[in-house]
């Protein structure tokens, strides 16, 4: 896992969405450490399938706060992104995954944009790690409170729940319907998509056949469609 500083500043449900138009940010904890690093941790209960896209757009949103005017881009802060979520995202049964661009073709070189992106599985085997992840981890999964660690973080959700402000700063009705909405939509495409699958496979066409016909009809590149055609035979 990712090393730090001390914590310096810490907030809570910082907002970001300043743009009608655009999709903002609403970040659960926004953090500074002693080093300058820039945090910002999310707590994720389901999965959307679109969590390595929703990192991007909050490390865009960090950028913003990465290097002041007239410093040299060798001066950039580091932000991180660090998703805590219930669900393996990947099914590798690891307790995190730490998400580092590579350069195409050299597997072996990866690159550091001072921007490193962290899933946390909370579902994972916590036998494997350290004890201060061990402590985390039994924390967010029944909140049982076994060291002085999870007693701080204990303390946080406390004071989160008894801020007689925090209602301000959660997502509005609106904004949860419309991603309810999106999502819905998507989902639906691919319960679409996985039907046209297997009504092709019944009807005798290759993998080959049927991933052309995934690009010429329904808009997906190759390897969107090759996906698709392994999702849909997984689950026939």
């Amino acid at each position: 896992m990712l090393k730090s500083g001390t914590l310096i500043t810490v907030k809570r449900e910082a907002d970001e969405k300043k743009n009608a138009v655009h999709h903002g940010s609403r970040f659960d904890v926004y953090a500074e450490d002693e080093r300058g690093t820039i945090y910002d941790l999310e707590m994720q209960n389901k999965n959307h399938h679109d969590i390595e896209k929703r990192m991007a757009i909050y490390q865009g949103k960090l950028e913003n706060q990465a290097l002041y005017a007239g410093q040299s881009f060798s001066e950039r802060r580091q932000t991180v992104i660090l998703f805590l979520c219930d669900h393996d995202v990947y099914n590798l049964n690891q307790v995190h995954y730490q998400l580092s661009p590579q350069l195409v073709g050299h597997p072996e070189i990866l690159i550091d944009n001072g921007e490193p992106n962290v899933i946390v599985n909370l579902k994972g085997d916590a036998s494997r790690q350290a004890t201060l992840n061990q402590e985390m981890l039994t924390y967010f999964n029944d909140g049982t409170v076994t060291g002085k660690f999870s007693a701080a973080l204990d303390r946080a959700a406390r004071e989160v729940k008894n801020d007689a402000k925090k209602e301000e700063n959660y997502m509005t009705i609106e904004e949860y319907a419309a991603r309810q909405s999106a999502y819905a939509r998507k989902e639906g495409r691919e319960e679409e998509r996985m039907e046209t699958i297997k009504g092709l496979v019944k009807l005798n066409f290759t993998k080959e056949q049927i991933i052309d016909f995934l690009v010429q009809n329904l808009n997906l590149d190759q390897q969107e469609a090759s996906q698709a055609y392994n999702q849909a035979m997984a689950t026939a």
